[in-house]
């Protein structure tokens, strides 16, 4: 061995012998209700222990494809919820895009129940995995029929830890908002704001959580208070409490500790997940 090949490889066992192993953050299993607790029968019949539906059985049918999921809900045969996953890169990407849910069951958990078996079952399927909810829709100022959609899917997103794509605490300042008018509620919907910026995406749909129960608010007298200053939403938006419905929000880094609280079931299993998770 030549001298210059002598001092590479020492050098080379000095460098890996310095190299400290990467820190991990501590992570303690703190576990957070998200959905109505319930209890498998089968391989995919379950009985729903708490909420308006407790009591009921109900059959969980999924389908994984290797660019899409989707599961389904079923009462005596009866689909009453559906939500869709586009999996993007394949075997990387976790794309929630769309939860539908029959009416009469809205606001029952059943948007939450299958939220969670779709994630748990391509956490167990995949080694590694980010997650998004995909929801923007562009709307010109001008435009007049405006309503209030994807509720389910905003209070899923906030309580599992997502936050939005647009950096709100930017765009909703008050020297930014041009104009702000309620959507009044209707057919089961609670009432809501069209927000009018000067910058991207020009045009918000919003809706208000309460600050306790982070359900979403039915008080029509509430959001009259909040249009009387705009300083007042810019806090509210600082606190959370602000849900904008028609932009695309993104599990970050910070918000993984809450995503894995709400899913495992224990703590060996909240480490595996914390470990194949990858913040945005």
């Amino acid at each position: 061995m030549n001298w210059s090949n002598f001092l590479i490889i020492r050098g080379l066992r000095s460098v890996f012998k310095n190299r400290r192993p990467p820190v991990r953050t501590p992570f303690t299993w703190k576990p957070s209700k998200f959905c109505p607790r319930f209890e498998w029968l089968g391989q995919r019949r379950i009985r729903i222990l708490q909420g308006a539906l407790a009591g009921k059985e109900a059959d969980i049918l999924s389908e994984i494809l290797p660019d899409k999921a989707a599961i389904s809900i079923y009462l005596q045969q009866d689909e009453i919820g559906r939500a869709n996953i586009e999996r993007n890169p394949p075997g990387v990407g976790i794309i929630l895009w769309d939860i539908v849910v029959k009416e009469e069951y809205r606001q029952r958990g059943v948007a939450s129940i299958m939220t969670y078996c779709i994630f748990r079952e391509l956490l167990f399927r995949q080694e590694v995995a980010f997650f998004k909810i995909r929801m923007l829709r562009v709307m010109k100022p001008g435009e007049s029929d405006v309503e209030l959609q994807n509720i389910g899917i905003c209070v899923i997103g906030n309580r599992l830890g997502f936050t939005p794509e647009f950096n709100l605490d930017q765009l909703l300042r008050p020297n930014n908002i041009i104009d702000l008018k309620i959507i009044p509620g209707s057919g089961g919907y609670p009432p809501g704001f069209k927000i009018v910026t000067k910058s991207y995406p020009f045009v918000l749909i919003a809706f208000v959580l309460h600050p306790e129960t982070l359900k979403p608010v039915d008080s029509f007298r509430t959001y009259v208070q909040l249009t009387r200053d705009d300083s007042i939403i810019y806090n509210w938006v600082r606190r959370g409490l602000i849900v904008i419905a028609n932009g695309n929000y993104l599990l970050r880094r910070q918000g993984i500790d809450q995503f894995v609280n709400c899913i495992a079931v224990d703590e060996p299993e909240a480490q595996f997940f914390r470990r194949k998770i990858q913040g945005l």
